[in-house]
């Protein structure tokens, strides 16, 4: 792996041209929010950028993708991913990208080192925070839009800067961000305090299913047909996986999602004291120390009994 620092990367990005940036597949708020502000960041300094098109798993990151898709016939010259760990998490239709990317900006410890250049800082608690850093040494003044990106990103991934790698850097970030044009109390709300009702009706059919194979691990399991009985979609499913930690006393939550293929994708959260990565890492997923997430096929009491075996070999 090439590591890079800011200097290098930003350097990289002032001699770029036509530019592609890429996220993650079923990009989340981090993804979305980092991807736009770089990519409005770019055509501030009269760049040509575009979103590799990858649609949101959730509705409500929309908005800061899909007016950035690029064009068909768009050829891009430098590429860029944003909060990508591997070439596994590529989007479908953009994986022979993967050695074709300049650049990856990334804070996954798991990062497998794709890229010609890396700039990545594993204890970061958003992709968002080294994108800001980026566009600051860049002389980028941020837009209103640029800002709320970058703002989402952060929130999302801190869970309204409560996770552990919350640190003194994200939350000055933060302090940067809001009030620069957009209502930041309104997007708290939307983001983290509005659930629907099929978001209700899941939580109430997991708090129903959970299971303590020790008194500080938490399992939820959410079948398909529980999820259509309930109406849901993904928009329903932000950060559900959380849902395991809420139990008092538990220090590790599993959630086992059916996905509509038939295999199942699973969340593994911790205290931050056993590292959730390293952990998925054994059945082949990835992530942080404290969130990780992997999509394994079988039944649902054996991928259990895999990923819990796997969190005792560590503990």
């Amino acid at each position: 792996m090439l590591l890079c620092n800011i200097d290098k990367a930003v350097a990289l990005l002032r001699q770029a041209e036509d530019v592609l940036i890429i996220t993650h597949v079923r990009p989340d708020g981090d993804a979305a929010g980092s991807g736009c502000a770089l990519c409005l960041g770019l055509r501030a300094m009269g760049k040509r950028a575009f979103l590799a098109k990858n649609p949101p798993s959730m509705g409500r990151y929309e908005k800061y993708m899909t007016p950035y898709f690029a064009p068909a016939d768009f050829v891009p010259a430098f590429v860029v991913a944003v909060d990508t760990p591997g070439p596994g998490q590529y989007p479908p239709g953009w994986e022979s990208f993967a050695e074709r990317t300049d650049l990856s900006i990334d804070h996954h410890g798991t990062n497998s080192g794709y890229a010609k250049a890396t700039l990545l800082e594993g204890d970061s608690a958003a992709a968002g925070e080294l994108v800001y850093l980026a566009l600051e040494e860049m002389g980028v003044s941020l837009s209103p839009a640029m800002a709320e990106a970058l703002y989402v990103a952060l929130t999302t991934d801190t869970n309204g800067f409560r996770t552990a790698d919350t640190t003194a850097r994200t939350l000055y970030i933060a302090s940067r961000l809001y009030g620069r044009g957009f209502d930041a109390a309104a997007l708290t709300r939307s983001l983290f305090e509005t659930k629907t009702a099929a978001r209700l009706g899941l939580e109430s059919f997991l708090f129903g299913s959970m299971e303590f194979p020790k008194k500080d691990i938490c399992v939820m399991t959410l079948p398909l047909d529980a999820i259509k009985r309930c109406g849901a979609g993904e928009n329903d499913m932000d950060k559900i996986s959380l849902l395991t930690m809420t139990p008092e006393g538990v220090k590790y939550g599993l959630l086992l999602r059916e996905l509509e293929d038939g295999t199942w994708k699973i969340s593994l959260r911790t205290d931050g004291s056993v590292n959730a990565g390293s952990v998925l890492g054994t059945v082949g997923g990835g992530g942080h120390a404290a969130a990780a997430g992997a999509v394994l096929s079988g039944e649902p009491e054996a991928i259990a009994e895999a990923v819990l075996s796997a969190l005792e070999a560590v503990l």
